[in-house]
């Protein structure tokens, strides 16, 4: 169900009975939570067991341990209200206006979506039910894990190949672009040099160089390659189906892009230095076969707009370099800047944007 929403609620009392019925379409005859919420975190959890009235267990549509997901904690969004409200309102429009079109991706199945002005929620199935492992930022993966989330990133890229802006306005990558990394840009002095802040490489550091690098590099985005992507495609935002298969979660950032983003982000960011330099070459190839196989384009790690686009698109881990304390740990956040400025540095992601040709 896809809908505009007069009212929603923005603290968890006020997630009643009353409201997911009228979401729902179920008669909700009440609710407990199922575990503690997560409230301190960039967009709020809550964990709920429901019962119905006349209760038919075999009915599909009448989950009973869900997750809603949406903005909750008034700390947080007072803090970053352009951000964090664009990212729950995003996620509901993913799951109403794409997920459903989506053949070559595995999502956690979800009931209901909505948004307004101030709001984005979403009600899935609480995962931790089924026993589902949730990615840790701060624990990377063997490549066979890689190479298998990569495949999950080509059937959402493949089935939105060659998407125009004008048809998903909502899915604009102004709002990454403008609001959500040059927001945190203007914070420079206190998340590039503050106390506590991981180390970084110089030409990381240089607020000059990396700010008009990243201007350019979003001017640059090849069309070639522009797809829906789901713009923070890291192993935080990850769950393993029965402890094994990886799946993504967190769509608060999809919008329209290059293919790319999405798969440096991953790769550079899910892997260990070691591991990302002794097998990223293989990994892509495998991305651009899964891509081709699931009715993308065909493409090769030999055409040299792919090398350049992929080489740029490291620039993606800059989000983490910029990512608040209040948003992430600081032990995430130090573990993902070491492997996102590693790669920046080892693929030369600043110099090759400075060198190429500016669009006219």
């Amino acid at each position: 169900m896809s809908s505009e929403q007069p009212d929603l609620p923005s603290l968890p009392e006020h997630v009643t009975a009353s409201w997911l019925t009228s979401v729902l379409g179920r008669k909700v005859k009440a609710i407990e939570p199922t575990r503690d919420p997560i409230l301190n975190a960039s967009a709020g959890k809550l964990f709920l067991t429901l019962s119905y009235e006349n209760d038919d267990t075999g009915d599909l549509k009448r989950p009973t341990r869900v997750c809603i997901k949406g903005g909750f904690n008034t700390v947080f969004i007072e803090r970053y209200p352009d951000i964090l409200i664009g990212l729950y309102k995003r996620e509901a429009d993913f799951f109403n206006r794409v997920a459903p079109n989506l053949v070559h991706i595995d999502l956690p199945r979800w009931y209901w979506a909505g948004n307004n002005a101030t709001q984005g929620l979403v009600i899935m199935d609480d995962l931790a039910v089924p026993g589902a492992k949730f990615g840790e930022p701060m624990e990377p993966w063997p490549v066979e894990r890689v190479l298998a989330g990569v495949e999950q990133l080509a059937g959402l890229h493949a089935g939105t190949w060659g998407v125009r802006h004008s048809n998903h306005a909502w899915a604009d990558p102004e709002f990454y672009d403008r609001i959500l990394l040059f927001a945190l840009c203007s914070r420079w002095d206190d998340l590039i040099h503050g106390a506590h802040r991981p180390p970084l490489p110089a030409i990381v550091k240089d607020e000059t160089r990396v700010r008009a690098a990243l201007a350019k590099h979003f001017r640059l985005r090849n069309p070639r390659f522009r797809c829906l992507v789901h713009g923070d495609a890291h192993v935080g935002n990850t769950w393993l189906h029965q402890g094994v298969e990886p799946r993504f979660l967190d769509w608060q950032t999809i919008q329209v892009g290059s293919a790319f983003h999405d798969v440096a982000y991953f790769v550079s960011g899910g892997l260990t230095v070691k591991n990302r330099r002794a097998h990223e070459m293989r990994v892509l190839g495998h991305y651009l076969a899964a891509l081709r196989r699931f009715g993308g384009p065909e493409l090769s790690t030999n055409d040299e707009d792919v090398v350049v686009e992929y080489r740029k698109s490291m620039l993606a881990g800059y989000n983490w370099i910029l990512t608040p304390y209040e948003l992430q740990s600081e032990a995430r956040v130090r573990t993902m800047c070491e492997r996102h400025s590693t790669a920046l540095v080892d693929h030369s992601t600043i110099e090759l944007i400075e060198s190429l040709p500016d669009v006219e």
